[in-house]
């Protein structure tokens, strides 16, 4: 998972993925994903920094326009509100100085450009697979060398094959969902995360959870009809919550009404916390 998602822990020896195709990926696969609007304001909203160390702006519009803002918080803590494309600036000077009679718009939306997605799922994908393997070289020669992965890792890199590798996409819980740090035990929000699994037909499926938002790709091939099926024989749970030995639990009622996600240490294990928005259920 790229390190501009907060990843610190689930990152490959150097070697593994080699320079030229590392570069790559970053400039073309992940870089795409990390400034479509829907990331990006997921990325903002929770204050998750860049490799760089660089906070994200929050991207919206002016309402009733297709006029594109962004809004950061500044060095002295305050809000600053710019334009997307330099052209447009006057049009914010304007909705600024008659005091925002036309409001500005700022949503995280779930709809994500689907070629794009589904070449930074299959990227994951493969270097998760790695990891596994990294802790054996010869295992890790045999995965480079097996035509299994030809297909994917063909999508992946060069994006070659097919336009479109097919995922699975639905939101498991609120993006404001809480769970307790395994290491800390404080309440921190549930942020990202990636598994495998293997279905009864052993095809082997990647899974990646982001505020709530769960993809699952195939390994093997692209066809998701599969993953469908498994979730069909597992009443529709979710292979990186409840198969993982966690369950959602809603406290509270209206305004009140928070989200928790209670297991044990195995289940938290795959997630990276964010421990800005910690809070307790009381």
């Amino acid at each position: 998972m790229p390190e501009s998602l907060g990843n610190r822990r689930r990152v490959l020896p150097r070697g593994v993925v080699c320079d030229k195709c590392n570069n790559y990926f970053a400039r073309k696969v992940e870089q795409p994903i990390l400034n479509h609007h829907w990331m990006r304001n997921l990325r903002a909203w929770n204050q998750v920094p860049s490799k760089k160390g660089k906070l994200p702006s929050l991207v919206g519009r002016i309402g009733e326009s297709d006029v594109h803002v962004n809004m950061r918080l500044g060095d002295n803590g305050n809000l600053q509100l710019g334009a997307e494309r330099g052209g447009d600036a006057q049009m914010l000077v304007d909705v600024m100085r008659d005091n925002f009679q036309t409001p500005l718009v700022f949503a995280i939306e779930d709809v994500v450009p689907q070629r794009e997605m589904s070449r930074f799922l299959a990227k994951m994908a493969l270097e998760a697979c790695a990891e596994i393997f990294v802790r054996d070289v010869s295992l890790l020669e045999e995965m480079m060398g097996n035509p299994f992965y030809d297909s994917i890792r063909d999508f992946a890199r060069y994006g070659t094959r097919r336009d479109v590798w097919p995922f699975f996409q639905r939101t498991i819980f609120p993006a404001d969902t809480l769970m307790k740090d395994p290491t800390t035990n404080e309440w921190v929000t549930a942020g990202f995360g990636c598994t495998l699994f293997m279905t009864r037909r052993s095809a082997t499926y990647f899974a990646f959870m982001l505020y709530g938002v769960e993809f699952v790709i195939n390994v093997g091939g692209p066809s998701i009809n599969g993953y469908e099926e498994w979730l069909v024989e597992h009443n529709g749970i979710s292979p990186f919550v409840e198969r993982m030995g966690c369950r959602l639990v809603v406290k509270g009622e209206g305004t009140n009404r928070m989200h928790y996600l209670e297991g044990t240490f195995d289940g938290m294990k795959g997630f990276e916390f964010d421990k800005r928005h910690g809070a307790g259920p009381g």
